[in-house]
């Protein structure tokens, strides 16, 4: 009799947990985040539904966008997933009129060919709303065409190569090397990576304003202390953790 209870026991605290657990990994709020949740924005924004989510919890949110110049769309989507057809030009209709939250667009193919053409799109879009420029973070691994974005009044970041972390250290002198001489050049441009390369960023490019992302799960302590380091750094504008919504995950 005192054996069978025990095992109920066990097993409501494994349910409980289980439920737990479910509920915090769709609970916007996580506890790495606890005092700077002004500074968190949702990553992989990605569908209408998951935006009308995100913008209930958070201030701005990450997309992805791939441009396509028969078409000259923008559409919302992060290879190598199917495309489900939202255009940006949609995307943006949800938003609620003087609502303008911040911005991050990772759009994943700018380049030199094809820059001015989604510059002029983005302008048309966001003027037709009056959206204010400064709210658009534009992202790119293609630092060179930033430039025309920053004069107009976005903000820019340079995606930076990733995993500098497991570079070996002459690779790494080189890619550090390169990224100061681009910095050089754009004296005011941002950049981003994986908050696992924070410590490598924060050597190097101590004053250099830092967009991150933090979207791996938090396994222990170590990571979590990590990611606490990321979100007290002044130089760090923006740490975009995973947004699981209930509906429109993508």
């Amino acid at each position: 009799m005192i054996k069978s209870k025990g095992i109920r026991r066990l097993v409501i605290v494994f349910l409980l947990l289980s439920v737990f657990g479910v509920f915090y990994l769709y609970f916007p709020y996580k506890i790495e985040g606890i005092g700077y949740y002004n500074k968190i924005w949702a990553h992989r924004v990605n569908s209408i539904e998951k935006l009308e989510g995100a913008l209930k919890y958070y201030e701005g949110i990450e997309l992805d966008l791939i441009y396509s110049p028969t078409t000259d769309v923008l559409d919302v989507n992060h290879t190598p997933g199917e495309s489900i057809g939202l255009s940006f030009e949609t995307y943006l209709k949800t938003i609620e009129l003087n609502e303008y939250p911040y911005l991050w667009l990772d759009i994943k193919d700018l380049d030199q060919t094809n820059a001015d053409l989604i510059l002029n799109k983005l302008l048309l879009l966001f003027q037709s709303k009056n959206y204010p420029l400064k709210n658009v973070l534009i992202e790119t691994q293609h630092p060179e065409v930033l430039p025309i974005f920053e004069k107009q009044g976005f903000k820019t970041s340079y995606y930076l190569p990733t995993n500098l972390r497991l570079k070996k250290t002459l690779d790494l002198e080189k890619s550090i090397s390169k990224i100061k001489a681009i910095i050089k050049q754009q004296p005011n441009l941002s950049i981003s990576t994986d908050y696992r390369d924070y410590e490598i960023l924060k050597t190097h490019f101590p004053k250099q304003n830092k967009y991150i992302w933090a979207i791996t799960n938090v396994t222990g302590p170590s990571e979590y202390s990590k990611i606490r380091n990321v979100l007290k750094d002044t130089t760090v504008g923006v740490v975009l953790l995973r947004y699981r919504a209930l509906n429109g995950n993508r």
